[in-house]
């Protein structure tokens, strides 16, 4: 009797931290954004220093070592770091939706 006691509060904890650790997650919804400018770097081995293509001014991207670097600017004022590969197909001037973390993008669709 005395271990089932124990099972069953462990049981109860587990489900708390669980619970917890769903509901108390920081929701992240999508924003209605217009992109205004990409950031392309030429050289990956250097300095990551991005220049725009419709403005040509310059700024720093985080480093990677695995994929080129690329930023995205937004007509919200945000400028975030994104993966050029993926993120391709998307001009300048299309409306879009983005999630993001930080200053990394998370997700990006037409649709919302």
């Amino acid at each position: 009797m005395e271990k089932l006691k124990w099972k069953l509060v462990l049981f109860i904890i587990c489900l708390a931290v669980l619970a917890g650790l769903i509901f108390f997650q920081r929701p992240v919804s999508y924003q209605r954004v217009k992109i205004t400018d990409k950031f392309y770097t030429p050289n990956r081995k250097e300095v990551p220093v991005a220049t725009g293509v419709k403005t040509k001014r310059k700024i720093k991207v985080a480093p990677t070592t695995t994929k080129p670097y690329c930023a995205i600017a937004f007509n919200n004022g945000k400028t975030l770091t994104a993966d050029c590969d993926t993120y391709l197909n998307f001009n300048i001037g299309d409306q879009v939706y983005i999630k993001y973390r930080g200053n990394r993008l998370t997700d990006i669709r037409r649709k919302g």
